[in-house]
């Protein structure tokens, strides 16, 4: 169609040419120190046209060739980029099928072509994410002290971005990017049995990040490894309410923990203080309740269980098999001294 269309533009320019120009007669004259050049009118014309084109054309390939160097560097960069995302890609791929060595060479690969990017906008991001990619398949390969650099790395090029400027045109990414980090390295220190080292990671995330589910998972689980029952019976009340658990099972993981707290009391005024702090809900769990009664009865403190254990006597009826076995055998532990108006009532 654009051929149809230039040919009939050919054909309307030439029809008007040899209407104006056919009969034109016209001359050109030019003097110069008492000589006189006559040129046709009609040559002057097409001459002075094709200068102007002629010129015009020099300019632009002028132009062409002055800028030939600056289009030569941005193809180098350009392939250089492409390079970089295949790179970050067979990372990713090489990580994901468990070929773990492979994946920390393409990391490594991916470094080095982000590193000759110079004047590429978001390059400490970029080169953040590598030693990330790096990092994540050194710790399946249990090369700690690698892992550690690569994250260390990842970090001073994040603090790099921040301080340049450089996350302003993605104002979400560069915090994403930190916060990632540090999840990270959480995880990492729950698999090296640090739970110390996990919470202190854990604790640097800004509010937002914290509440989020993984933050919560991870902190159930440094707390559950430094038996911390209390602190993680924090994190699972705040896991259920997300609905990170079914019921059944947040219940079950609700209820051991609660039990976890009651163990940790080594006399009697502690156990009734972990009691106390327990929630409602929890104290009206027959086997927490039985379990504090066991409790309270390991610890010498008879009276206190027996009163622990009316609470729940008056219902007993509506319990399910299991919970009134519990209950039944718990107060076992305890009826030597029982009063006569405690059966009565």
């Amino acid at each position: 169609m654009k051929l149809v269309v230039w040919l009939v533009l050919l054909f309307v320019v030439a029809v008007v040419a040899a209407m104006t120009l056919g009969a034109n007669d016209g001359l050109a004259s030019f003097y110069w120190r008492g000589w006189r050049l006559d040129l046709s009118l009609n040559f002057f014309i097409l001459a002075l046209l094709g200068a102007f084109i002629g010129l015009s054309t020099s300019v632009r390939l002028t132009r062409w060739l002055i800028g030939l160097p600056a289009r030569a560097k941005a193809w180098r960069t350009e392939r250089r980029e492409q390079a970089l995302q295949s790179a970050q890609r067979q990372a990713l791929l090489e990580s994901f099928a468990a070929r773990y060595t492979r994946a920390v060479k393409a990391a490594r690969r991916a470094q080095d072509l982000a590193q000759d990017l110079t004047d590429r906008s978001g390059k400490a991001e970029t080169q953040a994410i590598n030693h990330l990619l790096a990092a994540i398949s050194m710790h399946r390969l249990q090369d700690r002290a690698g892992r550690d650099e690569q994250a260390r790395l990842a970090q001073a090029c994040l603090d790099s971005a921040a301080a340049s400027g450089e996350s302003g045109n993605a104002h979400a990414r560069g915090p994403s990017a930190a916060e990632g980090l540090t999840l990270l390295r959480a995880e990492w220190a729950l698999d090296d049995h640090d739970a110390a080292a996990a919470l202190a990671h854990l604790a640097q995330l800004p509010p937002g990040a914290a509440r989020r589910i993984q933050a919560q998972r991870l902190r159930l689980q440094a707390h559950q490894l430094a038996q911390q029952p209390a602190e993680a019976l924090k994190a699972v009340r705040q896991l259920a309410k997300h609905q990170a658990f079914k019921p059944e099972a947040a219940k079950s993981l609700v209820r051991s923990l609660a039990m976890g707290v009651l163990d940790t009391a080594r006399d009697p005024e502690g156990l009734q203080r972990r009691w106390l702090e327990l929630e409602r809900e929890d104290r009206q769990d027959a086997a927490v309740l039985a379990h504090a009664v066991r409790r309270a009865a390991a610890l010498g403190d008879a009276p206190w269980a027996r009163r622990v254990l009316r609470l729940a006597w008056d219902t007993v009826g509506a319990l399910e098999a299991e919970q009134r076995r519990l209950l039944a055998l718990s107060a076992w532990r305890v009826v030597r001294g029982i009063e006569p108006d405690w059966l009565a009532s």
